[in-house]
């Protein structure tokens, strides 16, 4: 099976949960193979910063959702949006 690569898009509840804060929460709960390969971060607006992940799994049918609902999870997510998903030997930019 070959990899994907999906940007994600993670907005917190709060104005004052960073982005450490987020990754520390979901990377503990992502499937066994699913891995962040990258992570930055953008201000919004009032102190509200949104987290991108660049998130690396196999391609199988099924499991992007469990990944998005593993993000979901945490107690500190109110809002994860699916930017891009691509095969590993491209580059989302």
């Amino acid at each position: 099976m070959s990899s994907i690569v999906a940007r994600i898009k993670i907005l917190p509840i709060d104005a004052g949960i960073t982005s450490k804060d987020i990754v520390e929460s979901i990377k503990d709960n992502l499937p066994n193979g699913v891995f962040i390969k990258n992570e930055n971060e953008e201000p919004i607006a009032y102190g509200l910063i949104a987290t991108f992940l660049d998130i690396m799994l196999e391609e199988k049918e099924g499991l992007m959702d469990i990944v998005e609902e593993s993000i979901r999870s945490s107690k500190i997510v109110s809002q994860v949006d699916i930017i891009g998903v691509s095969r590993t030997s491209a580059n989302i930019r």
